[in-house]
């Protein structure tokens, strides 16, 4: 008898679980659908090459009145939940066929088609979010104010935004390309990359770089907003490598300071590469 009601409780138990189980799919299903739907009308654009087009292109279709490239506004990101400010990024939709530019357009248009140059933790931020993609600009908007306004002013291509949530701050951390360097005809992230940080709180920008060396990766000091900033050294290229990973350099970034500095000295350095040439 015993073992019958456990034979019972037990096919209720799985008849429990199956049901949920379905319950879940349907909810995921029905969660897909406006994604799908958003793919199936984005058909009639060329989505790739991912970036803005090199200036040379641009400054040829200028000269006929014509652009490949709109800019599109992807859905608000609440970035500050107290004081309840979004942020809307700016995405590119490129056109298979140019078109002719609307003069009604032309002022919407002009910066795409010219030329500009809880307890904190260890690790000094208590929360850290991620946003993936590429962008053509961010814009900040603050309902609470009725404000709006864009973080660039120039043609810029941005993308892995993270969002990290410091018990002063929230700052935004990006990784950014201004120039062709490739020389692909695309302004992307696989040309040289810079590192952006952006204050919430003070509306500052900061840009790191160094010369010609591409930002490849970066991590937050222990207890602190200063950075460790990881750099591809320009002079060399993928394929000179057997395993095609260019060698690289890490500096420091002091954030408030501003500045770079390299965080293993000159000598040590050199006194290395005598041992792996074996001199």
């Amino acid at each position: 008898m015993n073992i019958e009601k456990i034979k019972n409780y037990n096919q209720k138990i799985l008849a429990l679980v199956g049901t949920l189980g379905v319950v879940l799919l349907v909810i995921f299903i029905i969660m897909m659908i406006p994604e799908l739907l958003r793919t199936f009308y984005r058909g009639h654009y060329d989505n790739t090459p991912s970036g803005l087009l090199a200036d040379d292109k641009v400054g040829s279709l200028n000269q006929e009145n014509l652009r490949k490239q709109l800019i599109s506004y992807e859905s608000p990101w609440l970035i500050d939940t107290l004081n309840t400010v979004y942020i809307i990024p700016v995405s590119i939709q490129t056109l298979k066929k140019a078109e002719e530019v609307p003069v009604a357009d032309e002022a919407l248009m002009s910066l795409m088609d010219t030329y500009s140059d809880f307890t904190v933790s260890k690790k000094g931020y208590h929360n850290t979010r991620q946003f993936e993609g590429n962008y053509a600009n961010l814009i900040l908007y603050k309902p609470s104010e009725n404000k709006t306004q864009s973080l660039f002013n120039e043609r810029i291509m941005i993308g892995n935004v993270q969002a990290y949530y410091f018990k002063d701050d929230i700052l935004l951390v990006f990784y950014s390309a201004e120039k062709d360097t490739n020389k692909d005809g695309i302004i992307g992230l696989n040309d040289t990359r810079n590192l952006c940080l952006y204050s919430l709180n003070k509306g500052t920008l900061k840009k790191i770089s160094d010369s010609d060396n591409s930002v490849e990766d970066y991590q937050f000091i222990e207890n602190s907003k200063d950075l460790l900033v990881e750099f591809q050294l320009k002079q060399y290229k993928d394929s000179q490598f057997k395993n095609s990973r260019i060698p690289g350099k890490i500096m420091k970034y002091g954030y408030d300071s501003q500045e770079l500095t390299d965080i293993i000295p000159q000598k040590i350095q050199e006194d290395m590469q005598k041992l792996v040439e074996g001199k």
